[in-house]
């Protein structure tokens, strides 16, 4: 039988070619504009980025797929990605990623149970989890930019409505996606232009490369995810 349009998209989506170019792409092009060697306050702040950034590609990449071992890396990530936001200038990061990483570890456990893993169209409990993830994203945020309450907020206001707005669709995101929503991905979008911008604003060359990446494998996933909630996997 041949393969229909959205059949051959699923098939790129989910190639090992995607897997590979986004992994060389982060990775490369930071080594090669010398972003790896960046040091700060004595720590390889470069090298943690760069390889976190192949890794984390890797995570998304698996996810994307459906594989539920995109997950259980993401636990590691996590934690590294606190590391190198918060030494990057992200004061709220060691308050914020532990979210991230519970996260990781419900989705790991909720799609071992749905072997088919068919993802599901939106509902009432899709919208009541963004509104958990803004004020969570807003309170831990608020707390780490004001060194926990004891001073205010000054000449950080921009990182901090930022990084709240990034983390509160991050949140979003960690949130449905035990549920397999297909529209979580239309949240990621959102989540990759901000995230973009941040990482702009922070000078991170090596995630600066990553969502560029994000933002066409998101779109290409959202619709992907939507024709296989329709029809189921075919393959």
């Amino acid at each position: 039988m041949k393969a229909t349009t959205p059949q051959r998209l699923k098939n790129f989506l989910e190639s090992t070619f995607l897997d590979v170019l986004g992994v060389a792409l982060v990775i490369g092009v930071s080594i090669a504009l010398g972003f790896h060697n960046t040091v700060v306050n004595g720590l390889p702040i470069g090298w943690f980025s760069t390889v976190g950034a192949g890794v984390s590609m890797m995570v998304t990449r698996l996810v994307t797929k459906r594989n539920n071992i995109g997950n259980l890396i993401g636990l590691l990530t996590a934690v590294n990605s606190a590391v190198v936001d918060y030494y990057l200038g992200n004061e709220a990061a060691i308050l914020t990623y532990p979210i991230s990483f519970l996260g990781a570890g419900v989705s790991y456990l909720y799609w071992k149970r749905r072997p088919n893993r068919i993802p599901r169209k939106i509902d009432s409990i899709f919208f009541y989890n963004i509104g958990i993830a803004l004020v969570l994203a807003i309170g831990l945020n608020y707390i780490g930019f004001t060194d926990f309450l004891s001073e205010p907020i000054g000449d950080k206001m921009s990182k901090f409505l930022v990084t709240s707005a990034i983390t509160g669709i991050t949140y979003s995101g960690i949130l449905n996606t035990p549920r397999m929503y297909a529209d979580t991905w239309a949240s990621w979008q959102i989540y990759n232009v901000l995230k973009l911008y941040q990482n702009i604003l922070f000078g991170n060359v090596a995630y600066i490369l990553k969502y560029c990446f994000y933002l066409f494998n998101a779109a290409l996933a959202w619709f992907v995810w939507h024709w296989i909630r329709r029809n189921g996997d075919t393959e």
